[in-house]
């Protein structure tokens, strides 16, 4: 057949025309190529090639002589780490780190076949330089939205943390449409916390833990439903006593804050009524426990006290009234004496004369 003339591209390539003839083109072999020479310094920098060794032409790639492998393949049966996939149904790939389902409409980075929309095997990174006047500054490098037309369905998006390592997965989701965020460990039933806040104000925000405990308008609440414990038994006044006498505030700061000073307790040093097992932080509410016992019990010592001291001071009452009406009989005894020694006095006076 004819061979094909010398055609001549641009920065000094052209097609070799002892490497290519008009049957190349037509296919008349299973393995057509159009090899790429630099005429410059008569080198072979590659050749494009189609194969048709195993079904139509399944093949055609690019291959770089001077790295000696195939820098693009675009072929339909398989994906290999340097092809360019494209499937009869429309399905694509980039070597196997980029694939796109058609069928689907979802895409897979380093993953296939996707589980979602987007599905990346790997880590992400988001960046850059920007120039962002409006509010503080902030620019959201990745956001994510969703409208729920739904009756009676809230509208509200999360993402999960997968360790597929261990099967534990975390959702992260905004809740009460849009109104809170909250996070939950996937299969313990409920939120593990969770942030509202429904006054339009930063102020606003109130914070839910899943085992009770919430912060509201700046106020920490501990957890302390009766539904929550077990083994509830009363403080004895020896313990609470033997504690209290135990305690031994200090003053200090703490390193990260040196100009803050703080009035408190040492974990670490406090008697084993009030400390945790890791003896590394303190419940206010076990010291509050022990202080409302023991003042309990001076108020009750001290009650115990009045009552004493009551009836002491209705004794003396009745003592000091006593002793006046002693006194009153001591004086009319007196003045009985004295009045009968008067009338004495005068019978002998009589009886003289």
């Amino acid at each position: 057949m004819k061979k094909v003339t010398t055609i001549f591209l641009t920065a000094g390539l052209l097609l070799s025309t002892s490497q290519i003839s008009a049957a190349d083109l037509v296919a008349s072999s299973p393995q057509p190529s159009v090899w790429f020479t630099d005429t410059n310094t008569n080198t072979i920098l590659g050749a494009w090639q189609m194969d048709d060794t195993t079904v139509d032409y399944d093949f055609l790639g690019f291959w770089a002589n001077q790295y000696q492998k195939w820098m693009i393949q675009m072929q339909i049966s398989s994906k290999t780490e340097n092809s360019i996939y494209v499937a009869s149904n429309g399905n694509m790939a980039l070597g196997n780190t980029i694939v796109i389902d058609r069928i689907y409409g979802r895409v897979g980075i380093g993953k296939f076949p996707a589980l979602g929309d987007l599905d990346i095997y790997g880590s992400i990174s988001a960046g850059g330089d920007f120039t962002n006047n409006v509010g503080d500054g902030l620019t959201n490098l990745l956001t994510l939205h969703v409208k729920n037309n739904q009756t009676g369905k809230t509208s509200d998006a999360g993402f999960a943390l997968l360790n597929e390592r261990t099967s534990k997965q975390w959702n992260f989701r905004t809740a009460s449409d849009g109104a809170a965020f909250a996070a939950t460990m996937q299969g313990t039933g409920g939120a593990e916390f969770q942030i509202t806040n429904n006054t339009g104000s930063y102020k606003g925000a109130q914070l839910y833990l899943g085992n009770g405990a919430k912060n509201v308008g700046g106020i920490w609440y501990n957890a302390s439903s009766r539904a929550l414990k077990e083994n509830i038994k009363p403080l004895s006044t020896k313990d609470a006593l033997t504690a209290f006498s135990k305690l031994q505030p200090v003053t200090y700061n703490y390193k990260t804050d040196k100009s803050e000073k703080v009035v408190g307790f040492i974990a670490e040093d406090v008697p084993d009524l009030v400390a945790i097992n890791s003896r590394d932080a303190l419940s206010s509410m076990d010291m509050v426990a022990v202080l409302t016992k023991v003042v309990q019990e001076q108020d009750k010592t001290l009650a115990e006290t009045r009552t004493e001291l009551k009836i002491a001071q209705e004794k003396i009452t009745k003592l000091e009234a006593m002793q006046k009406r002693l006194a009153k009989m001591e004086s009319l005894l007196t003045n009985m004496a004295l009045n009968t020694a008067g009338i004495d006095k005068k019978k002998v006076s009589l009886n003289l004369k």
